[in-house]
């Protein structure tokens, strides 16, 4: 909260509250004595009167700085007070002023015993002075009159506690939402920087291979390089115009989903590596969530085949049934452990399990039963929260993946 524009309350320092504080004691003090001194009855030195009027009320504006013995001085000159009148009319106002705030300084138990001493101190105190029955309904005013402040305190307290508790959930969601949101942009980065950055390599390298040997094939490799970068921009800058872009998202294409396989798979055979595709059964309807995490997974895999398996060819088979999708990407290359280096899952096996995840779906990755890798996900299409049209950076109008392939 920015401090220049915190409410009023919020902006004081403890040094303030004890300067509000003093100022209420001032104007209790000045009724106390104009309001209750006529109807009081104290009798003796008017001097001796005063300052047990005085210590009765002023040590009540110290109340934050010294609570307990603040509340010891103010109940025995009140007592004292009560001592000395003949008339039990006296307003236990300072009490009530001070042993408001033991609740929000101190423990429930401990602010619990100061209250019944209180009380105790002041009936007995007041018993001992006027033995006889007038003036009773005085004292149990003045013990509703403690026993509100009091209660009124551990109110506030709780009140407190319940704002504070739902301030820190608030902020704890906000951070758990900014870490999902980080982590999602960040598997949307890797999954288009990665993909895209690995045709690229392969066909910087044919070309540097057949400039000296068949010059006429350069250009088609540098075209191949210009047509893969052209897509990478537009679906970089389609997925960034979602994170800026308001609620209505206007100009903005959708998401690639598995309607696009085919431009990856040419895209895959520019690389170098033929894809064999393979669909089955009848395609439901997918929330664009489910889409673009299956679409994602599908790229990612083929994406490891180019970089990592050495492998001239890779099948993926994408499975549609009623309450089910699945999805399985093989390759007879050496492996995710091969000459490539690759020594751990990466990045790109962590963000295909957290997509397939984030739709409570079950993901498998490893060696293949004789050699290469294998890629497995399976989506289960059950519940409406799946299929209603929501995921990850949704949008509406053309694909950027779904034009024609480099």
């Amino acid at each position: 909260m920015d401090p220049l524009h915190a409410p009023l309350l919020k902006r004081l320092t403890p040094a303030h509250w004890v300067a509000v504080d003093c100022v209420a004691v001032l104007f209790l003090t000045f009724l106390y004595r104009t309001t209750f001194r006529g109807a009081s009855g104290l009798v003796g030195s008017q001097v001796l009167d005063s300052a047990l009027v005085t210590a009765a009320m002023l040590p009540a504006a110290l109340r934050r700085i010294w609570p307990r013995t603040v509340l010891a001085v103010v109940v025995v000159a009140w007592v004292a007070v009560m001592v000395r009148s003949y008339l039990p009319e006296q307003p236990a106002v300072a009490i009530a002023f001070v042993v408001y705030l033991v609740p929000l300084r101190f423990p429930r138990r401990e602010a619990l015993l100061l209250l019944i001493g209180t009380v105790a101190v002041t009936t007995i105190g007041f018993v001992a002075a006027h033995p006889f029955p007038n003036g009773y309904g005085y004292l149990g005013a003045n013990a509703v009159l403690i026993s509100g402040a009091w209660l009124t305190g551990l109110l506030v307290r709780q009140q407190r506690a319940y704002s504070a508790g739902m301030q820190d959930l608030a902020e704890r969601r906000a951070r758990a939402m900014l870490v999902e949101d980080r982590l999602q942009i960040a598997r949307e980065l890797h999954d288009v920087v990665a993909h895209t950055l690995s045709l690229i390599a392969v066909q910087a390298g044919v070309a540097n291979f057949v400039v000296a040997e068949r010059p006429e094939e350069a250009p088609r490799a540098l075209a191949s390089i210009e047509g893969i970068s052209r897509n990478a921009l537009a679906e970089m800058r389609a997925m960034l115009g979602v994170l800026r872009a308001d609620d209505q998202g206007d100009g903005l294409g959708p998401a690639p989903g598995l309607e696009d396989l085919k431009a990856l798979v040419e895209r895959a055979a520019e690389a170098g590596v033929r894809v064999a595709l393979s669909v089955r059964g009848s395609r439901p309807h997918l929330s664009a969530g489910i889409d673009l995490a299956a679409y994602r997974v599908i790229q990612e895999a083929v994406t490891n085949v180019i970089k990592h398996a050495a492998a001239g060819d890779c099948r993926v088979t994408v499975t549609y049934a009623d309450d089910a999708l699945a999805l399985e990407v093989t390759d007879c290359g050496r492996g995710m452990r091969g000459n490539s280096g690759i020594q751990g899952p990466g990045h790109g096996l962590v963000g295909m399990r957290e997509r397939v995840g984030m739709y409570g779906g079950e993901f498998e990755a490893g060696p293949g039963p004789e050699r290469g890798f294998r890629v497995a996900a399976r989506f289960s299409l059950r519940g409406s929260g799946l299929t209603d049209g929501s995921g990850p950076l949704h949008r509406t109008g053309p694909s950027p993946a779904s034009g024609t392939a480099a």
